[in-house]
């Protein structure tokens, strides 16, 4: 890979990264279901895609800034909500790192277990900090499949529509302009 390969590499995965974190920040002021922290995790779209487009080392790396500046900028900081988040989070990458390298189920499958095994992650870190939040348990697995789904259709979408963008290939665009 030559240094403008490189540098262009940098530039898209800094700019997935910035996008989101910025639909990180904006998902976590909507409330879908009252008294609950329940989100969709259309972040979890830009993850997936740098883990297909990429790879692994990318696709934690970005995963975790994401955390990181996302508790940094969320107003509780690092709090309690902060400690939940990460927790889902690492588990989920984790996940997707695993399947990814097992390389036998579909970027939506492989969405649909990692958003269950976030809300077990956050699950485990609620006991300790929040005991009373294990009652929104079974809502919160029962809706992290479909969200796991949602989320996980997006990317294989994005996926194919951006094929050019990740793997440098021109477009038809490009080769008209020639």
């Amino acid at each position: 890979m030559n240094n403008n390969e490189r540098v262009r590499k940098l530039v898209i995965l800094s700019v997935l990264t910035a996008i989101a974190l910025l639909v990180n920040i904006i998902e976590s002021m909507i409330q879908l279901i009252p008294g609950t922290a329940f989100k969709i995790g259309f972040a979890n779209i830009i993850i997936l895609i740098v883990f297909y487009a990429y790879g692994w080392k990318e696709g934690i790396a970005v995963g975790l800034i994401r955390l990181f500046f996302g508790g940094l900028l969320s107003p509780s900081g690092f709090g309690p909500t902060f400690i939940l988040s990460l927790s889902g989070g690492v588990v989920s990458i984790l996940v997707i790192a695993i399947f990814k390298k097992i390389n036998i189920f579909s970027i939506v499958a492989v969405s649909a277990v990692s958003s269950f095994m976030h809300v077990v992650g956050q699950l485990l870190a609620a006991i300790v900090l929040l005991p009373a939040s294990i009652y929104y348990a079974p809502i919160m697995l029962a809706l992290s499949i479909p969200a796991g789904i949602i989320t996980g259709f997006f990317a294989k979408r994005l996926l194919i529509v951006g094929e050019p963008i990740f793997t440098n290939k021109p477009t038809e665009e490009d080769e008209t302009q020639k």
